[in-house]
């Protein structure tokens, strides 16, 4: 194979578009193997994710969003816990696409008991259901649809339900994964979203659950 048909076969390999991944403003230090990222140390003042082999910076905590995530996981835990499910919040996660993915969902539901981890590592190997994010400066665009490398990667996964809002509210958006794909979930008044998997209309922020 000559060098560029092995360029055009990688390229075609690559699941995302370039802007989810490239369009920003970071050293491109890759591409990494999942497998290398999992074993190096993370600066808790500058931590990164793996989007398809390039490590991209996530938001540190801030109070905000930890009260916006704590509110949400008090309340969706009493509705977990009677279903037999599990939740996490800031889980390591990777993804099965694209490749070499790894990412830190800042709410996730399992809807099993228990998950599987990658061998030797503490990464969650499970795609979960449900995934929550609260949008921060470095990360929005990367959250978010059309082209947002996470969104992309939640939907090629098949992530069933995932939401994001500010920790303030804003911009709140749910989306449901019908045949491969992200749809618009149900937005009713109050800002709560319809989700089918909870049977029950979920409002980020502030927290708050209507069962149906």
């Amino acid at each position: 194979m000559n060098r560029d048909a092995d360029v055009t076969l990688r390229e075609d390999r690559r699941l995302l578009p370039p802007e989810a991944v490239f369009g920003l403003s970071v050293d491109r230090l890759g591409p990494i193997r999942a497998e290398d990222f999992e074993r190096s140390s993370q600066s808790e003042e500058s931590p990164l994710e793996l989007i398809e082999g390039w490590p991209l910076p996530i938001t540190p905590g801030t109070y905000s969003t930890g009260s916006a995530l704590g509110q949400l996981f008090s309340l969706l835990a009493p509705l977990v816990r009677e279903r037999g499910w599990s939740m996490s919040l800031d889980a390591r996660h990777r993804l099965p696409q694209p490749p070499d993915t790894v990412v830190f969902p800042d709410l996730v539901i399992h809807c099993v008991a228990e998950v599987t981890c990658v061998p030797g590592t503490e990464t969650v190997a499970r795609v979960p259901e449900i995934v929550v994010e609260i949008l921060g400066r470095e990360t929005a665009a990367r959250d978010r649809p059309p082209h947002g490398a996470k969104f992309l990667a939640y939907q090629v996964s098949g992530v069933q339900e995932y939401y994001f809002a500010w920790p303030d509210g804003r911009e709140a958006a749910g989306f449901h994964l019908r045949h491969g794909s992200f749809v618009a979930a149900p937005h009713a008044a109050g800002g709560f979203f319809a989700s089918p998997l909870l049977g029950a209309s979920l409002c980020l922020v502030p927290a708050a659950l209507r069962r149906e």
